[in-house]
C-alpha cells in the first residue's frame, strides 16, 4: 500500500471522527440539522453555534432574575446600572425628539434605535437660538469682557475701602476698650456710691426713729422718702450752683480776652 493511499485513509478517518464529535456537541446554524453531514469540512463545523449556548443563556437569565433582590422596578434597575429606563416607549413623550436627545446624552448611542443625526437642531431652531443670543447677550465679546473688568475693578475698590475702614477701626480699638472700661468703672462706682448713700440714709432714719423700727414699716418708709427727697433737692441745688459758677467763669474770661485784644490793637503802629 502506497503512502498516498495511507494518507488519504487517515485523512478520511480523521474527518469522520470530527464529524461524529461535532454531531454530538454542536448544532447547525439553522438549528434544524443536528448531525453534520460528511461533506462539511472541519472549519465549517468549527464555526457552528453550540447547542448549549442558548440553554446556558436561559440559565444565566434565570439566575440573574433570582439574584435580583432589590425589589426595584425594571426601569429603576436599568437606571441604577446606567442603562436606558425603558426598552420600548411607554408614554407619549418617549417618542419626542427632546426625550430621545436626553436619553442619547445620558446613556450613549446604544440607547437610541435611530441615527444620532436627529439630535442636530433644525434650521428653524438654529435661527431661534441666534435670535435668543442677540436679545439675551447684546454685547460683543470685547464689550462683555470690558464690563466684567469694570465690575471686578469696582468690587476690588469696595474691598480695599472696606479693609481701610476696618484698619482705622482696629487702630481705635484700644481707645474704645479703655473708654468702655472707664464707663463701666464709673457706673460701678456710681452704683457703689448709691448703695453707700442709701445705707447712710437708713442709718440716719434709724437714729431718728430708733433701731427697733423695721425697714418695712410705713413710718420708716415715709421718713426715708422724705430724706431722699431732701437729698435730691440738695443735689439739684449743688448742680445748679456749679452751673452758675461755670457761667460766671466764662463771663469773666471773655472780658479779659477783650481787654487783651484792645491792648494789642492800641500797641499796633498806625498805618
Amino acid at each position: 500500500m502506497s503512502l498516498k493511499v495511507l494518507f488519504n485513509l487517515n485523512t478520511s478517518l480523521y474527518i469522520r471522527r470530527q464529524n461524529i464529535l461535532s454531531s454530538r456537541y454542536f448544532a447547525s446554524k439553522t438549528e434544524k440539522d443536528v448531525i453534520v453531514s460528511d461533506e462539511k469540512s472541519i472549519y465549517e463545523s468549527a464555526e457552528e453555534t453550540p447547542i448549549y449556548d442558548s440553554e446556558q443563556q436561559e440559565k444565566n437569565d434565570e439566575l440573574e432574575k433570582k439574584r435580583n433582590k432589590s425589589r426595584l422596578n425594571p426601569h429603576h434597575r436599568n437606571i441604577l446600572f446606567g442603562q436606558r429606563p425603558y426598552n420600548e416607549s411607554i408614554e407619549w413623550f418617549h417618542n419626542t425628539v427632546k426625550y430621545k436627545k436626553r436619553i442619547l446624552g445620558r446613556y450613549g448611542m446604544k440607547a437610541v434605535e435611530m441615527p444620532v443625526g436627529f439630535a442636530w437642531p433644525t434650521p428653524e431652531e438654529v435661527e431661534d437660538m441666534k435670535e435668543y443670543e442677540r436679545v439675551a447677550y447684546p454685547y460683543s465679546i470685547q464689550e462683555e469682557w470690558d464690563r466684567i473688568e469694570e465690575k471686578n475693578r469696582k468690587e476690588a475698590e469696595a474691598i480695599r475701602a472696606r479693609e481701610a475702614d476696618i484698619s482705622q477701626k482696629m487702630a481705635k480699638l484700644d481707645k474704645w476698650i479703655n473708654d468702655l472700661n472707664t464707663r463701666l468703672a464709673k457706673k460701678e462706682a456710681d452704683m457703689l456710691e448709691a448703695k453707700k448713700n442709701k445705707e447712710r440714709l437708713i442709718e440716719e432714719v434709724r437714729d431718728q426713729l430708733g433701731y427697733g423700727v423695721s425697714v418695712n414699716d410705713e413710718k420708716f418708709k415715709a421718713v426715708m422718702a422724705e430724706k431722699e427727697k431732701e437729698q435730691k433737692k440738695k443735689l439739684k441745688m449743688a448742680k445748679k450752683k456749679l452751673k452758675e459758677e461755670k457761667i460766671l467763669a466764662k463771663m469773666n474770661k471773655v472780658p479779659q480776652n477783650g481787654e487783651n485784644q484792645t491792648t494789642v490793637s492800641l500797641n499796633e503802629p498806625i498805618k
